[in-house]
């Protein structure tokens, strides 16, 4: 129950922090959307979230293998559904230097 409750807590704070970005974003005449350079894009399940909102953990199967990627993300983020942990998605990300994969957009999907 207590570990319930932490993912939507979790959840709720990653949405509300998302929800004040777009309405800064509108505020100020910006698109939110960033450059499409070097994009990638994979699909898996959320099996975490982490740092107050600002990260997530995503297992993607690889053939029979199966590995975990971590994003970041920032105030340009895009979320579209709701996103928790055990949530399957799909997430457009831009690598970045250190290994560190910058989240340009996360969607819920059905499933």
């Amino acid at each position: 129950m207590r570990r319930i409750l932490c993912c939507l807590a979790l959840a709720g704070l990653f949405l509300a922090a998302q929800a004040i970005v777009q309405a800064k974003a509108l505020q100020q005449g910006q698109t939110g959307q960033q450059t499409q350079a070097a994009t990638k894009s994979v699909s898996g399940k959320v099996t975490s979230i982490g740092d107050q909102g600002r990260s997530f953990v995503v297992e993607v199967a690889n053939g029979s293998d199966k590995q975990t990627l971590q994003f970041v993300v920032d105030k340009n983020t895009q979320v579209e559904g709701h996103v928790t942990a055990g949530t399957m998605v799909l997430v457009e990300y831009q690598p970045g230097d250190g290994g560190q994969n910058l989240c340009v957009k996360v969607s819920a999907q059905q499933g």
